[in-house]
């Protein structure tokens, strides 16, 4: 997780197309906030591995959840707030998104498979 916060922190300044980024607050409060609610969801899954699946299945789908309506909130604010590059922090916001919850999603499986409630264990 330390390394997709980095590489996200760090894009603006690898790409040309959304370097403008790099300059403002935006950006980096964008992504540490995307990576503390994920590290909370984290949290929240490790705590409900040993509980009922369906506790489980609520704090993933919760994680998800909350790690949108951030995303959404960053976005919109920035629409609203900013004159330029709209499209960048946009698409850019979205694809952190989706890296950290491939992030979620790899680290639920992983937890998952290790459960002592895992119904696949036979």
């Amino acid at each position: 997780m330390a390394l997709l916060a980095l590489a996200s922190w760090m894009a603006p300044a690898q790409w040309p197309l959304i370097q403008g980024l790099a300059g403002s607050w935006w950006w980096p409060a964008t992504v540490g906030s995307l990576i503390l609610v994920s590290v909370l969801g984290f949290r929240w899954m490790q705590r409900a591995k040993d509980a009922s699946p369906m506790q489980f299945v609520a704090a993933v789908n919760g994680t998800t959840a909350l790690k949108l309506f951030t995303a959404l909130g960053w976005i919109t604010s920035f629409l609203v707030t900013q004159e330029g590059l709209k499209k960048e922090f946009a698409f850019s916001t979205f694809a952190v998104f989706l890296f950290c919850t491939v992030a979620v999603a790899a680290f639920g499986m992983k937890i998952s498979s290790k459960s002592e409630n895992n119904e696949t264990n036979g």
